[in-house]
């Protein structure tokens, strides 16, 4: 009988399991890993620049991919696994598959506190650390079990909501041998088979349908997950109901669809809005109804005149934010399925009144931004770069992958960022300043090479642009548009808003009045990738062109202005004084919106 080191075994595995990618950064706690994937399997091992950067690098690959074979992650002991904790809090709340291999020191050496152990609550405990923000995170402690422990941490990562599973693997542990021919077959821990919903529920569900007159669709990122773009589509051309994306859920469902309402939430569509503060019977779909997706949960007035109808993987998101009147714990796709058959055998009809109001508000919409989109003033608006960045993208790549960041640009990906295909994604809950960088870079490695584009802020970029070295080793045709205003405009932009002044949104020299920043087309020649500076709006479109054609890493750095009033779909109050009672529901001067047009002040050029 031979025997085979952990690492090997683990390495051989996941080549069985068909792992395309592994990220990762070397340390001296993950050498053992590193070896045995690099030499013995033709993984290809792709290594980052941060260990967070890595993490948001098999982000952006599964959010392409939705599925096995998960990426896989390897970090090193100490400050190196300590770094890609809020990368991994951002894909758990944002139901991330992935499993990341983290290298801990020699269980010889455990509690005596030698190099970067975690060790004054107990022996070396990093699993514990993170735990409270993965789905799960184990330590091996044998080398006898830890295959199955590996291939357990596996499958937790693909079943029920995804997310990411941290095993942490002692030095030891990884040089240790076992016997090769025990090694078990790696697939049946691959398939997974996702819950269904109970039929006396989708019975209730369809009850409160049939009633309904003014039914809506909410959807978040669990339409992705489960593949149920279809089952979405056929529910509701159907049933007639129109339907609402999330941030998360963009593009999932197609935006040109006559029963589209955009995106709804603090940035949405004034139509998506409308509807959602209209609709008497909200069927929420793999979203658990965030404060940013409910304009601060002022949207929908439930219970008061709405009824709520969730369905969800995860049972605990299961009325987290509003009570239910039907709970669904299933898959979406096979959730979706059962709505459908039942709709048909029940009759429900299509309300002509109501998606002829929709037709009338996204008409609406679409009038009162056209001034947005189409803005000549220099800097340039966002809306002007969103609408560009949207029309090259259809013209020349419809299927380009896209990433917008947080800050200012959430304001404006879910309304103006067209999706022309499903590949466009947003880190819509923990809003991680400049993930979308990495993410973009993943998704191009997922894709085999094809373009991606990250839509991101000055601020977001400073944080994350060494990750555009990676872009530059790997060839691949990733563009960066920074969105250049050396500021963090959403929260200036707030506190001038609630306080009259900002406080360390501004960047300038000390003693100097005038707004500063770096010079980011010659931060980017630095790494080796093409660098842009666009400051006139009828440069733009041809800048992106050109970038898009040249098939590599560029940065587009783009002047845009911060003075002028910027779209906001609905104002809401972040509650401040303590003594307040607070409670969801629609607020006083929401009804016409929230919305006030922008005049510009500047002269157009």
């Amino acid at each position: 009988m031979g025997q085979i080191t952990v690492s090997a075994a683990i390495a051989r595995l996941l080549e069985q399991m068909g792992t395309e990618l592994v990220f990762g950064l070397n340390g001296h706690g993950n050498w053992g890993l590193l070896d045995a994937l690099v030499y013995e399997t033709k993984i290809e091992c792709i290594s980052a620049r941060m260990e967070d950067q890595a993490v948001e690098l098999a982000d952006g690959y599964w959010r392409y991919k939705r599925g096995a074979p998960l990426p896989i992650v390897t970090t090193s002991v100490g400050p190196g696994n300590a770094n890609i904790m809020p990368a991994v809090a951002t894909a758990f709340y944002e139901s991330i598959g992935m499993l990341v291999l983290v290298g801990v020191g020699a269980t010889h050496w455990f509690d005596r506190g030698g190099i970067e152990e975690a060790y004054r609550e107990g022996p070396e405990d990093f699993a514990g650390v993170i735990r409270p923000i993965c789905k799960k995170a184990v330590m091996a402690t044998r080398p006898d079990t830890c295959i199955d422990m590996f291939l357990r941490a596996y499958k937790t990562a693909l079943t029920g909501r995804p997310g990411p599973v941290v095993m942490a693997i002692p030095f030891d542990i990884q040089h240790a041998l076992i016997d090769e021919d025990s090694l078990p077959d790696p697939r049946p821990y691959m398939r997974v088979r996702r819950p269904g919903p109970d039929l006396e529920g989708v019975a209730e569900a369809i009850g409160l349908l049939k009633k309904a007159k003014r039914p809506l669709v909410v959807f978040g990122s669990g339409i992705a997950n489960s593949g149920a773009h279809q089952a979405l589509l056929d529910f509701a051309e159907s049933t007639g109901t129109p339907v609402v994306a999330t941030s998360a859920g963009k593009a999932a469902f197609p935006e040109r669809h006559r029963l589209s309402a955009g995106v709804m939430g603090r940035a949405g569509t004034l139509h998506g809005n409308h509807l959602a503060r209209r609709s008497d019977l909200i069927i929420g779909i793999g979203t658990h109804f965030t404060d940013i997706d409910t304009g601060g949960w002022t949207l929908f007035d439930i219970p008061g005149n709405a009824k709520l109808i969730h369905v969800d993987i995860d049972e605990n998101e299961l009325g987290r934010a509003y009570p239910t009147d039907v709970a669904l714990n299933s898959d979406a796709r096979l959730a979706l399925e059962a709505l459908t058959k039942a709709a048909k055998e029940a009759g429900i009809k299509e309300n002509v009144d109501w998606t002829a109001e929709l037709d009338k508000e996204r008409d609406a919409f679409n009038e009162a931004v056209k001034p947005l989109r189409n803005s000549n003033i220099s800097p340039l608006h966002y809306a002007r770069v969103c609408e560009d960045v949207s029309q090259v993208i259809e013209e020349k790549c419809p299927e380009m992958s896209v990433f917008f960041d947080t800050g200012h640009m959430l304001s404006y990906g879910p309304p103006f960022v067209r999706a022309s295909s499903r590949n466009v994604f947003h880190s819509s809950f923990m809003h991680r300043m400049g993930w979308s960088a990495s993410a973009a870079i993943g998704a191009s490695l997922a894709s085999g090479g094809k373009p991606a584009v990250a839509l991101l802020g000055d601020g977001a970029f400073i944080m994350r642009s060494t990750v555009m070295l990676t872009a530059v080793e790997q060839k691949l045709p990733v563009i960066a548009v920074v969105f250049d205003n050396k500021s963090l405009q959403i929260e200036r932009e707030a506190m001038l808003k609630i306080y009259g002044r900002e406080s360390l949104c501004d960047y300038r020299k000390k003693g100097e009045s005038e707004l500063w920043g770096p010079d980011f087309a010659k931060m980017a020649e630095g790494m080796g990738c093409v660098g842009v500076r666009v400051e006139k709006a009828e440069d733009f479109k041809a800048a992106f062109e050109a970038a898009f054609a040249s098939g590599l890493p560029t940065v587009i750095s783009v002047a845009t202005e911060i003075e002028t009033p910027q779209y906001r779909s609905a104002w809401y109050p972040y509650p401040k004084n303590f003594n307040d009672t607070w409670k969801a529901g629609p607020i006083a001067g929401q009804e016409n919106h929230g919305f006030v047009m922008p005049t510009f002040t500047k002269t157009e050029k």
